[in-house]
C-alpha cells in the first residue's frame, strides 16, 4: 500500500457544508377580504342603500319615486279624451321577492317598487304586442313557495285612435 501525499484530490475530504436551517415563516395572517376602492363623494350620494331584511329604525324611511311609462297605464277601463279601437288582449307583468323580509320601515318602499316592477314588466309586454296604452289594470299577490312570493299586475292592451 502506497501512501500518497496530500494534495488536491488525494487527502482527507472536508466535510460537506452544513445545510443552514431554514428560516422560520413569518406568523400567518388572515387575507384580508378586498375592498373596494372608495366611491368619490358625488357618487355616494347618487346611489341608494341596499335593502336591509332586519328592521331599521324608524327615522327617514326611503320614499317612493314617481314612475312615467312610455304608455298610459289607467286602472279605469277607457282613457278621459281617447277612443280604444283595438282590444289586443290582456298583458301581464310579474315581480318576485323574498318573504322573509323583516317588517321594518322599508316595507312601503319594498311593496312600491315590487308593484312598480311588475307594472314595468306589463308595458314592456304591451309594447311588444303593439299596444298604445294598457287599461283597467289590477294587482294581485301570492305566494310562490316558502320563500319566495310574487306581485303581478294585469290589464288590458289596446290601441288608440291616432
Amino acid at each position: 500500500m502506497t501512501l500518497q501525499p496530500p494534495g488536491p484530490g488525494n487527502g482527507p475530504r472536508p466535510a460537506p457544508p452544513r445545510p443552514t436551517p431554514p428560516k422560520p415563516a413569518p406568523p400567518r395572517q388572515p387575507n384580508p377580504r378586498p375592498q373596494a376602492p372608495p366611491t368619490p363623494p358625488q357618487q355616494q350620494s347618487a346611489a341608494k342603500p341596499p335593502i336591509s331584511p332586519q328592521p331599521q329604525r324608524d327615522s327617514d324611511p326611503r320614499r317612493p319615486v314617481n314612475v312615467v311609462y312610455r304608455i298610459p297605464v289607467a286602472t279605469t277601463e277607457f282613457l278621459p279624451g281617447r277612443e280604444i279601437v283595438d282590444v289586443i288582449g290582456l298583458v301581464i307583468g310579474v315581480s318576485t321577492r323574498p318573504r322573509d323580509m323583516a317588517h321594518n320601515p322599508e316595507m312601503s318602499f319594498i311593496n312600491t317598487a315590487a308593484r312598480q316592477e311588475a307594472v314595468a314588466a306589463m308595458v314592456q309586454l304591451a309594447l311588444e304586442s303593439g299596444a298604445d296604452a294598457v287599461v283597467g289594470v289590477r294587482f294581485n299577490s301570492g305566494k310562490i313557495s316558502e320563500t319566495v312570493s310574487e306581485l303581478t299586475a294585469y290589464g288590458t292592451a289596446v290601441r288608440l285612435r291616432r
